[in-house]
């Protein structure tokens, strides 16, 4: 099974601002990601702006409750006024879609709008993830 690659851009109607704050919170995130119902950050970790925050998440279904571990990996501002983050996640359910996937989220200021572009992978299973093919349908992941 192979990665596949993810790629999203829109433009959103608010600023650079809101927009980084809405999809840095863990409560806000999970609210607009369907890859997360609940993302609980580690207290110990990210203590320091910029450090890599760990963090613990659940992808709740009506038939079963995903559960799994992730770090958010990096923040970078740039002198344009660009902002990226990036993140890695991954789950040892057997259920989930989405064993283990990594991704990074680009802000672009335009005016009074951000153009917000997120690229994204879906990893291959490693040794630690037994290299058993993911199963289940919509909803059970």
């Amino acid at each position: 099974m192979g990665g596949r690659q993810i790629y999203v851009e829109t433009t959103i109607a608010a600023d650079i601002g809101t927009v980084w704050r809405l999809t840095q919170d863990p409560a806000s995130h999970a609210r607009w990601d369907i890859r997360f119902s609940r993302i609980v950050p580690d207290p110990a970790s990210g203590a320091d702006e910029g450090a890599p925050t760990h963090f613990r998440y659940e992808r709740r279904t009506p038939l079963h409750t995903e559960r799994g571990t992730g770090v958010s990996i990096g923040e970078r501002r740039h002198p344009d006024g660009t902002r990226t983050s990036a993140l890695r996640f991954h789950t040892r359910d057997r259920l989930s879609p989405i064993r283990a996937g990594r991704g990074f989220w680009r802000y672009i200021p335009d005016r009074e709008r951000t153009v917000f572009l997120t690229d994204g992978q879906r990893l291959r299973p490693t040794a630690s993830d037994d290299a058993a093919p993911v199963r289940g349908g919509p909803g059970l992941g």
